[in-house]
C-alpha cells in the first residue's frame, strides 16, 4: 500500500506531508507567519534508485553551496552510503551557536517509501524556494536542518512497486528490522547492532538535536519516546 499510495496521490502527498514537516521545523524554536501555498513545480513523482538519489543530493549541494553541507554518516551492510544533507544559511561554517538542530530520517523500513519521497521533496522545496518564499527563508535562516531520506538503502533496493502485501525489503541486508535494533527501555543493549543503527546512534550522540522525526508508512500512527 505504501508505494501504491505514493504513485496514485503524488500531488497530495507533497502538499500535505511537506507542509507537515515544515510545521514541525517551526516547533524547533520559531514562529511562522502564514505560509504561502506550495506549488507543485517540476518535481518528479517517480521513485529513483539509490544511485539517482545520491546524485540528486550531490547536485543540490553543488547548486546551493552556501545553504547545504553533505554528510555520509556511515555505510549499510552492502556498503551503500548513508547520506544526509544539512540545510541552513551558512552551512559550510560549522556549528552555529543558538540555532536549533532538527533531524529527519526516512525509509528505515526499506519498503516504506512515503517518508523517503517526502524528505526528497522537502529538501528540494526548502532549497528551490529559498529565494522566493519568505517563510521557507525564515526556516532555513534560523534552523539547522538535517535530512536523511534513506536509512535503509539496501532494503529499498530489495523492495518492489508490485509487492504491496509482502515484506520484501522491510529489513536490512542482514534481515534485521532496524526499527527494533536501537536500545529501548526494555532492551537497552540489543545483542547485534547493525551498521546502519550504529551510524545513526553515533550521529545522534555527536550533535545536540532538539527535535527529531523518523517517517514510516502504512499506518496513521505517531509514536513517542518510551511508548514501546
Amino acid at each position: 500500500l505504501d508505494r501504491r499510495w505514493t504513485e496514485t496521490r503524488p500531488q497530495l502527498l507533497r502538499m500535505s506531508w511537506v507542509r507537515a514537516c515544515m510545521c514541525a521545523l517551526a516547533l524547533a524554536g520559531l514562529v511562522l507567519a502564514d505560509t504561502p501555498s506550495l506549488p507543485v513545480g517540476t518535481l518528479s513523482f517517480t521513485y529513483m534508485s539509490n544511485a539517482d538519489l545520491f546524485a540528486l543530493m550531490d547536485s543540490y549541494n553543488k547548486a546551493y553551496p552556501s545553504l547545504t553541507e553533505l554528510y555520509t554518516i556511515g555505510t549499510s551492510v552492502k556498503d551503500q552510503p548513508l547520506k544526509a544533507i544539512r540545510i541552513t544559511q551558512g552551512a559550510g561554517n560549522g556549528a552555529i551557536p543558538g540555532r536549533p538542530m532538527v533531524k529527519y530520517i526516512g525509509n528505515m523500513h526499506g519498503n516504506e517509501v512515503v517518508g523517503r519521497q517526502v524528505l526528497i521533496y522537502l529538501f528540494q522545496t526548502l532549497l528551490d524556494e529559498y529565494a522566493t518564499n519568505p517563510a521557507i527563508a525564515q526556516l532555513v535562516n534560523t534552523t539547522d536542518i538535517y535530512i536523511m531520506p534513506s536509512m535503509n538503502p539496501d532494503g529499498f533496493a530489495a523492495s518492489s512497486t508490485t509487492d504491496c502485501g509482502e515484506l520484501a525489503g522491510r529489513e536490512n541486508a542482514n534481515y534485521f528490522d532496524l526499527n527494533r535494533n536501537f536500545p529501548d527501555q526494555f532492551d537497552p543493549a540489543p545483542s547485534i547492532r547493525q551498521p546502519e543503527t550504529l551510524a545513526v546512534i553515533r550521529w545522534i550522540e555527536s550533535l545536540p538535536f532538539v527535535l527529531s522525526a523518523n517517517l514510516h508508512g502504512g499506518s496513521v500512527v505517531a509514536s513517542y519516546p518510551f511508548d514501546d
